[in-house]
Parts: C-alpha cells; sequence; structure tokens
C-alpha cells in the first residue's frame, strides 16, 4: 500500500487550498519544498511533484535562487481591474460558468422537478413582476433560478450553483450588474422564464436546456458587450 505521505494527489490538493487562501496575494513567497512537506506533512517528491502541477496551471511561478511565488510572472500577470470579482472580467466569467452550468440544471430538473416545486418556479417569476424595485426583482430571479438547481435532487450540483449564486450577489458585482442593466437597458426577461416554466411543467428536458440557454445567452451578449466597451476605455 503506497504511503499516504508520498501522495501526489493529497499534495496538490493541499497545495492548491493553501495559495487559494485570501491573503495570498500575487507575489506572496511560498515555503521552500522542505518546509512544506514539514507542515503538510508530505513527502517531499509529492510536494515537489504538486508544485509542478501548480505551475503548470499558473497558479505559482518559481525563479532559480530566488523561490516559488503565488500567481504567473509579474509580466503575465493581468491589470488589477481584470482580477477582481466586481469587474467586467467577473462580470463575464460569472456569466460563462452559469451558461456551462444552468442549461444542464434546466435539463436535470424538467425530468426531477417534484410537482409541488412548479408552483414555487411560477411563484418566484410573478414575484418578479410584481417586484417594487432591481434589488427585489434581483432576489427573485436569483430565487427562481436556485428552485430550478434544487429540483435536480443532486446536492452536488446544488452546491456549485450555491458558489456561483454566492459570486453573483457580491455587493460589488451586483453594484455593476446593476451598471450594466441602465446602460443596456437590459431587464429580467420574464418571457425567457415562463418559457422555461412551460417545458419544466412538460417535463421536456431538451426544450427546458434550450429556454436556459437562449436566457442566460442574451445576457451574455450584453455582458460581453459592455466588457468590450470597458476594455477599449482602458486602453485609450
Amino acid at each position: 500500500m503506497r504511503d499516504p505521505q508520498d501522495c501526489s494527489a493529497l499534495a496538490l490538493q493541499k497545495l492548491r487550498a493553501a495559495v487559494m487562501l485570501p491573503d495570498m496575494a500575487p507575489g506572496t513567497r511560498l515555503p521552500t519544498e522542505r518546509d512544506f512537506a514539514a507542515q503538510l506533512g508530505t513527502g517531499r517528491r509529492a510536494i515537489r511533484r504538486a508544485l509542478e502541477v501548480l505551475e503548470a496551471e499558473g497558479l505559482i511561478w518559481r525563479k532559480r535562487g530566488a523561490g516559488t511565488f503565488v500567481g504567473p510572472p509579474q509580466a503575465l500577470r493581468p491589470r488589477p481591474w481584470e482580477t477582481m470579482s466586481a469587474s467586467p472580467a467577473g462580470l463575464l466569467s460569472l456569466i460563462e460558468a452559469r451558461l456551462t452550468l444552468e442549461p444542464q440544471l434546466a435539463r436535470l430538473a424538467a425530468a426531477r422537478a417534484a410537482p409541488e416545486v412548479l408552483p414555487r418556479i411560477a411563484s418566484c417569476i410573478d414575484r418578479i413582476a410584481l417586484a417594487e424595485d432591481v434589488d427585489s426583482a434581483d432576489l427573485w430571479d436569483s430565487a427562481l433560478h436556485r428552485e430550478i438547481a434544487q429540483a435536480t435532487g443532486n446536492p452536488l450540483l446544488l452546491a456549485l450553483f450555491d458558489h456561483l449564486n454566492a459570486w453573483r450577489h457580491d455587493p460589488g458585482l451586483r453594484n455593476l450588474r446593476a451598471q450594466v442593466r441602465s446602460t443596456s437597458g437590459a431587464g429580467h426577461a420574464q418571457d425567457d422564464h415562463r418559457r422555461i416554466l412551460a417545458a419544466l411543467q412538460a417535463g421536456d428536458g431538451a426544450a427546458a436546456e434550450r429556454a436556459m440557454q437562449d436566457h442566460l445567452a442574451a445576457l451574455h451578449t450584453v455582458y460581453l458587450t459592455y466588457c468590450q466597451e470597458e476594455a477599449r476605455a482602458h486602453d485609450v
């Protein structure tokens, strides 16, 4: 049986978690392989292999004689406005992730949603329409999409959705989304929501997936246009 101390996958898991801590700013110098091995209770060979993977992923960089550092080399680091969640880049990352995940959630929800879930989804749509302000509408929109994720009955998928949703409701990113809405005139796409609901009610997974894909793709277009305009503004 392999010694757990020599498990490269375990070392990689621990090191990835370490370099992604909030206080690990780009450029932070990391401990030596020997020190990491002692701290994590892992063999040095496993540490070395794990660091090679993290370097290939761009999470660290190494310079002979200087040490190992968090993040990509200075010359390859994004500009500060591109690294924050409350930035055009963060906004685009969010919608890209949602486009990857949520159409599949809608397909699965169409096949698995319990009868009592569909009225709750319909109620969320109604509450969006009756919302007194954008903040209320946004919260009910979030609740609608979470109901769909929960309807899959898959706790891992729901956890992934909740992670995205937490990013979505970061105060800075919420303000940025509000700014995009005000400049683009984009609303909460109630017609799209009712199309998704109709597909869920019919138990039509393919239609639910298409409806969600179309809904988020339209939002992606709005966000992409905004991000491109911001990038041009910063390059001026």
